[in-house]
């Protein structure tokens, strides 16, 4: 049985710390052995002893079995990745920081689909994935002969300021081959993530995804971000917006949407744009003719309500000025009172 090497991204020496997302939303689906091995991963993880799989399976009267399918069925959660010799055995255990993005992951696979019937209004293919290999010993053997990747690992270490594990080369590799990343890129892509306190192999990998996304993003989706003022790859939320508004109406028409969505708020302008479209979807508006024709009788409208209210407060000016002469007039008459008392007497 092989001797396992143990690390983690992060870790304080002097506790033994669970993640409140571990207990909130892992622990309830984990059973008796799972939980034994993983608490018994995160206490050894400061204590630096050699240990086997048959030590964790003595430490809690489970069999060799039971410990290898609960690793990996933590591997399977993301809670940790596991290294492997030639011969299949465990050699290594990579213990990943917990965040709400193992249990809620950003579903960035097919993300930017366009409806098949709206593809007249995109130049590029309709879907953008994020491909991932999964290298074996063999392709690092050849990867070792390339100069750029030689490059890559010296630069990494640079940044990372310690020898690369085989998870941290199997990130590099992906992000290298699948991402086609050149030397300069990942070089940017490190000091970027470390200057932001990105200092571990998953998020700089989540950081790359995302940059892989931006550049590969189909034409249509980006100039709707760009008219909404939005810049960097969509989440999961504004591609439900986007995929939902490209069903129903014309590019050129959700483009003029957003755009009154930008200039109107400074909030939610995803949220305020789909206002507008469900306000034109009631109204019947599928494209930008049936929205100038909707603008042009709003326009009018406004205009002859405008004309209707003018013309009532100059017929009411009319009947205040005529009310105020008669009153003018009957104020200001001269009556001789006297020739009338003496009219009445003499009758």
């Amino acid at each position: 049985m092989s001797i396992i090497k143990l690390y983690a991204e992060e870790y304080d020496p002097g506790v033994t710390l669970i993640s409140n997302v571990f207990i909130d939303y892992l622990l309830k689906d984990a059973n008796d052995a799972q939980l034994k091995v993983y608490l018994y991963l995160v206490r050894h993880i400061s204590n630096h002893k050699p240990f086997d799989i048959s030590n964790i399976a003595d430490e809690f009267n489970h069999t060799q079995s039971d410990v290898i399918r609960s690793l990996k069925y933590w591997e399977d959660k993301q809670v940790l990745s596991l290294e492997y010799d030639a011969a299949g055995s465990i050699t290594g255990i990579e213990l990943h920081n917990i965040d709400e993005d193992i249990v809620n992951p950003r579903e960035n696979i097919h993300m930017f689909a366009i409806p098949s019937d709206k593809k007249e209004n995109v130049q590029n293919d309709n879907t953008v994935s994020i491909p991932e290999t999964k290298f074996k010993p063999s392709d690092f053997v050849e990867l070792s002969k390339n100069p750029d990747w030689v490059s890559i690992k010296v630069i990494a270490e640079n940044y990372l300021e310690r020898t690369l594990s085989a998870t941290d080369m199997q990130t590099l590799a992906h992000i290298y081959k699948d991402f086609a990343f050149s030397p300069s890129d990942i070089d940017s892509l490190l000091d970027r993530c470390l200057t932001e306190g990105k200092k571990t192999m998953r998020s700089i990998k989540k950081v790359a995804e995302e940059e892989y996304l931006s550049r590969n993003i189909n034409p249509s989706i980006t100039a709707i971000l760009n008219a909404l003022g939005k810049q960097g790859a969509p989440c999961a939320e504004e591609l439900t917006f986007i995929n939902s508004w490209l069903e129903d109406m014309d590019l050129e028409l959700i483009l003029e949407g957003c755009k009154k969505a930008y200039m109107s708020t400074s909030g939610n302008r995803f949220k305020y744009a789909n206002g507008i479209f469900n306000n034109w979807k009631a109204n019947g508006i599928k494209n930008i003719e049936d929205m100038a024709r909707e603008e042009e009788a709003f326009r009018r409208n406004k205009e002859a309500s405008k004309r209707q209210t003018a013309a009532c407060r100059a017929n009411t000016n009319k009947v205040v000025s005529s009310s105020t002469d008669i009153y003018k007039q009957y104020k200001h008459s001269n009556y001789d009172f006297e020739a009338l008392e003496r009219e009445i007497s003499m009758k």
